[in-house]
Protein backbone atom coordinates (compact mmCIF):
# COMPACT_ATOMS: atom_id res chain seq x y z
CA UNK A 1 0.00 0.00 0.00
CA UNK A 2 1.31 3.01 -0.96
CA UNK A 3 2.32 6.18 1.25
CA UNK A 4 -0.93 8.26 -0.06
CA UNK A 5 -3.19 5.60 0.26
CA UNK A 6 -2.67 4.50 3.88
CA UNK A 7 -3.94 7.85 5.34
CA UNK A 8 -7.24 6.68 4.07
CA UNK A 9 -7.83 3.79 6.44
CA UNK A 10 -9.11 5.91 9.22
CA UNK A 11 -12.62 8.11 9.29
CA UNK A 12 -13.05 8.69 12.83
CA UNK A 13 -9.33 8.90 14.30
CA UNK A 14 -7.84 8.77 17.93
CA UNK A 15 -5.71 11.37 19.48
CA UNK A 16 -2.73 8.51 18.69
CA UNK A 17 -2.60 9.72 14.96
CA UNK A 18 0.69 11.90 13.76
CA UNK A 19 -0.74 15.49 13.04
CA UNK A 20 0.33 18.18 10.85
CA UNK A 21 1.86 21.19 13.29
CA UNK A 22 -1.11 23.08 13.14
CA UNK A 23 -3.27 20.22 14.88
CA UNK A 24 -0.86 20.50 18.08
CA UNK A 25 -2.79 23.44 18.47
CA UNK A 26 -6.48 22.34 17.47
CA UNK A 27 -6.37 23.72 13.90
CA UNK A 28 -8.05 22.00 11.59
CA UNK A 29 -5.61 20.54 8.65
CA UNK A 30 -4.19 17.75 6.69
CA UNK A 31 -3.52 14.37 8.33
CA UNK A 32 0.03 14.19 8.04
CA UNK A 33 1.86 10.73 6.70
CA UNK A 34 2.08 7.60 9.02
CA UNK A 35 5.73 8.55 10.03
CA UNK A 36 5.08 11.86 10.56
CA UNK A 37 6.12 13.53 7.55
CA UNK A 38 4.44 16.77 6.17
CA UNK A 39 1.93 16.29 3.43
CA UNK A 40 3.74 16.83 0.02
CA UNK A 41 2.72 15.18 -3.57
CA UNK A 42 4.40 15.42 -6.60
CA UNK A 43 2.51 17.16 -9.50
CA UNK A 44 0.29 15.92 -11.67
CA UNK A 45 -0.37 12.51 -9.41
CA UNK A 46 -3.58 11.45 -8.01
CA UNK A 47 -3.81 12.29 -4.45
CA UNK A 48 -5.67 11.61 -1.44
CA UNK A 49 -5.69 14.25 1.35
CA UNK A 50 -7.47 13.75 4.55
CA UNK A 51 -8.88 16.60 6.43
CA UNK A 52 -8.48 16.34 10.03
CA UNK A 53 -11.12 18.46 12.40
CA UNK A 54 -9.39 17.97 15.38
CA UNK A 55 -12.37 19.20 18.05
CA UNK A 56 -16.21 20.46 18.01
CA UNK A 57 -17.41 24.15 18.55
CA UNK A 58 -17.05 25.85 22.18
CA UNK A 59 -18.43 28.84 23.63
CA UNK A 60 -16.79 29.08 26.89
CA UNK A 61 -17.48 25.45 28.87
CA UNK A 62 -19.94 24.78 26.55
CA UNK A 63 -19.53 22.26 23.51
CA UNK A 64 -21.43 21.61 20.35
CA UNK A 65 -21.31 18.92 18.04
CA UNK A 66 -20.13 19.14 14.28
CA UNK A 67 -23.14 18.49 12.57
CA UNK A 68 -21.63 19.32 8.85
CA UNK A 69 -18.14 19.97 7.25
CA UNK A 70 -17.29 21.93 4.01
CA UNK A 71 -14.06 22.05 2.17
CA UNK A 72 -12.62 23.72 -0.63
CA UNK A 73 -10.08 22.29 -3.03
CA UNK A 74 -7.87 24.19 -5.16
CA UNK A 75 -10.16 24.75 -8.23
CA UNK A 76 -12.17 27.15 -10.53
CA UNK A 77 -11.51 30.38 -12.52
CA UNK A 78 -10.49 32.69 -9.20
CA UNK A 79 -8.20 30.49 -7.76
CA UNK A 80 -5.42 33.21 -6.94
CA UNK A 81 -1.58 33.04 -6.41
CA UNK A 82 -1.40 35.14 -3.18
CA UNK A 83 2.13 36.26 -1.17
CA UNK A 84 3.08 34.00 1.77
CA UNK A 85 0.53 34.31 4.51
CA UNK A 86 1.77 36.74 7.26
CA UNK A 87 -0.54 35.62 10.70
CA UNK A 88 -2.99 38.60 11.21
CA UNK A 89 -2.14 40.37 8.05
CA UNK A 90 -4.73 40.25 4.79
CA UNK A 91 -4.04 37.87 1.95
CA UNK A 92 -2.22 39.72 -0.60
CA UNK A 93 -3.01 38.73 -3.92
CA UNK A 94 -0.28 38.90 -6.92
CA UNK A 95 -2.18 37.42 -9.71
CA UNK A 96 -4.83 34.99 -10.98
CA UNK A 97 -3.71 31.42 -11.12
CA UNK A 98 -7.08 29.80 -13.04
CA UNK A 99 -3.60 27.63 -14.60
CA UNK A 100 -2.55 26.26 -11.56
CA UNK A 101 -5.77 24.15 -10.23
CA UNK A 102 -6.19 20.65 -9.61
CA UNK A 103 -8.34 18.18 -11.78
CA UNK A 104 -11.90 17.49 -9.97
CA UNK A 105 -12.04 16.27 -6.68
CA UNK A 106 -14.31 13.70 -5.10
CA UNK A 107 -15.32 13.14 -1.92
CA UNK A 108 -15.24 9.90 0.10
CA UNK A 109 -18.11 8.97 2.20
CA UNK A 110 -17.25 9.54 6.10
CA UNK A 111 -17.51 7.14 9.29
CA UNK A 112 -20.55 9.08 11.16
CA UNK A 113 -21.57 11.27 8.42
CA UNK A 114 -24.61 9.99 6.13
CA UNK A 115 -24.64 12.18 3.37
CA UNK A 116 -21.70 13.64 1.22
CA UNK A 117 -22.28 16.20 -1.76
CA UNK A 118 -20.31 18.33 -3.59
CA UNK A 119 -21.32 22.00 -5.09
CA UNK A 120 -20.28 22.55 -8.35
CA UNK A 121 -19.40 25.38 -10.23
CA UNK A 122 -17.18 26.80 -12.97
CA UNK A 123 -13.70 25.38 -13.19
CA UNK A 124 -10.73 25.24 -15.59
CA UNK A 125 -10.78 25.18 -18.89
CA UNK A 126 -14.35 25.06 -19.13
CA UNK A 127 -17.68 23.93 -17.86
CA UNK A 128 -18.53 22.98 -14.17
CA UNK A 129 -16.98 21.16 -11.61
CA UNK A 130 -16.23 20.12 -8.06
CA UNK A 131 -16.20 23.66 -6.43
CA UNK A 132 -16.84 22.54 -2.45
CA UNK A 133 -17.04 19.23 -1.08
CA UNK A 134 -20.03 18.83 2.20
CA UNK A 135 -20.13 15.69 4.29
CA UNK A 136 -23.09 15.88 6.22
CA UNK A 137 -25.53 14.96 9.00
CA UNK A 138 -22.74 13.89 11.63
CA UNK A 139 -22.66 14.71 15.26
CA UNK A 140 -18.38 14.61 16.18
CA UNK A 141 -18.16 15.46 19.72
CA UNK A 142 -15.21 17.36 21.05
CA UNK A 143 -13.82 13.80 22.62
CA UNK A 144 -13.02 12.26 18.88
CA UNK A 145 -11.31 13.90 15.51
CA UNK A 146 -13.40 13.46 12.17
CA UNK A 147 -11.06 12.40 8.84
CA UNK A 148 -12.91 13.54 5.64
CA UNK A 149 -11.13 12.33 2.76
CA UNK A 150 -11.17 13.05 -0.77
CA UNK A 151 -9.49 12.15 -4.07
CA UNK A 152 -7.75 14.78 -6.68
CA UNK A 153 -5.06 15.30 -9.32
CA UNK A 154 -2.72 17.45 -8.20
CA UNK A 155 -2.98 19.66 -10.93
CA UNK A 156 -5.38 20.38 -13.88
CA UNK A 157 -2.28 20.64 -16.24
CA UNK A 158 0.49 18.34 -17.10
CA UNK A 159 2.98 19.48 -15.52
CA UNK A 160 1.71 21.61 -13.13
CA UNK A 161 5.19 23.64 -13.31
CA UNK A 162 5.52 25.62 -16.29
CA UNK A 163 8.80 24.42 -17.83
CA UNK A 164 10.17 28.37 -17.80
CA UNK A 165 8.82 28.83 -14.41
CA UNK A 166 11.76 29.15 -11.22
CA UNK A 167 9.70 27.43 -8.78
CA UNK A 168 10.11 23.93 -6.92
CA UNK A 169 7.07 23.74 -4.97
CA UNK A 170 3.51 24.66 -4.48
CA UNK A 171 1.20 25.53 -1.28
CA UNK A 172 -2.57 25.23 -1.57
CA UNK A 173 -4.48 26.62 1.04
CA UNK A 174 -7.81 24.71 1.16
CA UNK A 175 -10.59 26.78 3.58
CA UNK A 176 -12.84 24.71 5.69
CA UNK A 177 -15.57 25.72 7.38
CA UNK A 178 -17.11 23.57 10.51
CA UNK A 179 -20.88 23.54 10.92
CA UNK A 180 -22.24 22.72 14.43
CA UNK A 181 -25.02 22.48 16.53
CA UNK A 182 -27.28 25.71 17.91
CA UNK A 183 -26.02 27.26 14.72
CA UNK A 184 -22.12 27.40 15.58
CA UNK A 185 -19.45 27.33 12.70
CA UNK A 186 -15.90 27.52 13.12
CA UNK A 187 -14.49 28.76 9.60
CA UNK A 188 -10.67 28.03 9.02
CA UNK A 189 -10.02 30.56 6.23
CA UNK A 190 -6.97 33.10 6.37
CA UNK A 191 -8.77 35.88 7.07
CA UNK A 192 -12.20 36.91 7.53
CA UNK A 193 -15.23 37.46 4.31
CA UNK A 194 -18.42 38.88 4.34
CA UNK A 195 -20.13 35.34 4.92
CA UNK A 196 -17.23 34.71 7.41
CA UNK A 197 -16.19 37.69 10.29
CA UNK A 198 -13.73 37.19 12.13
CA UNK A 199 -16.23 36.30 15.28
CA UNK A 200 -16.45 32.79 13.36
CA UNK A 201 -12.58 32.06 12.24
CA UNK A 202 -11.00 28.85 14.36
CA UNK A 203 -8.20 31.16 14.69
CA UNK A 204 -8.75 34.83 14.68
CA UNK A 205 -5.13 35.64 13.23
CA UNK A 206 -6.24 33.47 10.43
CA UNK A 207 -5.75 29.77 9.75
CA UNK A 208 -6.34 27.27 7.02
CA UNK A 209 -5.50 23.54 6.01
CA UNK A 210 -2.76 23.50 3.39
CA UNK A 211 -1.25 21.11 1.55
CA UNK A 212 2.60 21.08 -0.73
CA UNK A 213 2.92 20.06 -3.94
CA UNK A 214 6.47 19.33 -5.56
CA UNK A 215 7.67 19.84 -8.74
CA UNK A 216 8.43 16.27 -10.73
CA UNK A 217 12.26 17.28 -11.08
CA UNK A 218 12.99 14.16 -12.46
CA UNK A 219 10.55 14.77 -15.68
CA UNK A 220 10.01 18.34 -15.01
CA UNK A 221 13.39 19.78 -14.22
CA UNK A 222 14.12 23.45 -13.14
CA UNK A 223 15.43 26.10 -16.21
CA UNK A 224 18.50 26.69 -16.66
CA UNK A 225 20.00 29.68 -14.01
CA UNK A 226 17.29 28.94 -11.59
CA UNK A 227 19.48 28.24 -8.53
CA UNK A 228 17.51 29.65 -5.72
CA UNK A 229 13.41 28.35 -6.78
CA UNK A 230 10.47 29.76 -5.37
CA UNK A 231 7.79 28.23 -3.05
CA UNK A 232 4.29 29.75 -4.59
CA UNK A 233 1.32 29.68 -2.47
CA UNK A 234 -2.41 29.77 -3.92
CA UNK A 235 -5.60 30.40 -1.90
CA UNK A 236 -9.40 31.11 -3.44
CA UNK A 237 -11.28 34.50 -3.43
CA UNK A 238 -14.00 35.65 -0.93
CA UNK A 239 -16.47 35.71 -2.67
CA UNK A 240 -15.95 32.01 -4.16
CA UNK A 241 -15.49 31.68 -0.04
CA UNK A 242 -19.19 32.78 0.42
CA UNK A 243 -20.74 31.48 -2.31
CA UNK A 244 -19.77 27.70 -1.99
CA UNK A 245 -18.97 27.13 1.57
CA UNK A 246 -21.95 29.03 3.32
CA UNK A 247 -25.37 27.17 4.16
Amino acid sequence: MSKTNKILSLSLLSAGIALSAGQAFGHAGFQAFPDGSSVKYIEGKTVYPTVIIPHDCSEGEKHFPVVEVVVMPPQGHTLNRIAKPVSGQPVQVIENAMMWDWGTALPSMTAGFGKVETRNGPIHPSGDGTRAMVWKGGNLPGTQYGGFPFRAKAGWQAPLFPADACVNQAVYYMPTVQYCTKKKVEAWLLEPTTSFPVSSLGDANGASPSVTVVRDTASNPLPNGCTSPETWYFYPSGNDIDQFMSR
